[in-house]
């Protein structure tokens, strides 16, 4: 006697029946549209990563230079206030006499290089001058001053 296969392999019914692929033609249909980006969207990704990376790029540079300028500004006057000290201990009547450059030590002025160093004095009243002193750096471009008034009060040289 043969043996035949269950009658369910030849013509499938119930709950195989609806998960079975085959006769129902599953490989013969159109290939779906793949989901993923277009190649616009690609650019458009592209173009504003592009420019935040710029401008963050320009405010890092913006940023770097603020902070250069802010430090010569402070070294600048931080030397003005080293010269004001010693011409604080100048003798009134020696002021026109002093040398028009700084005499104190420049030394910390080294970043601003090339610089200029001036201090003028300007009687303006009897018994009263104007002692200006300045630095010029960036070949003029970046200046700091500082005005300084003297007054001859016939005692010591403090103001």
């Amino acid at each position: 006697m043969a043996v035949r296969a269950p009658p369910t392999c030849r013509n499938p019914v119930g709950d195989g029946a609806k998960r079975s692929f085959i006769g129902r033609g599953v490989y013969n249909r159109p290939v779906r549209r793949e989901k993923g980006f277009s190649l616009i969207e690609v650019l458009a990704a592209l173009l504003i990563l592009t420019l935040v990376i710029t401008m963050s790029l320009a405010a890092f540079v913006e940023r770097n230079k603020r902070l250069r300028q802010a430090s010569e500004i402070i070294l600048a006057y931080q030397a003005l206030a080293n010269e004001a000290e010693y011409r604080r201990h100048i003798d009134f009547a020696a002021l026109e006499a002093a040398p028009a450059q700084f005499v104190s030590d420049t030394s910390l002025l080294a970043p601003l290089a090339p610089y200029g160093t001036a201090v003028a004095v300007q009687q303006t009243r009897p018994n009263v001058k104007n002692v200006t002193l300045t630095i010029r750096w960036k070949n003029g471009e970046r200046q700091a001053k500082l005005g300084l008034v003297r007054v001859d009060t016939g005692g010591t040289n403090l103001w």
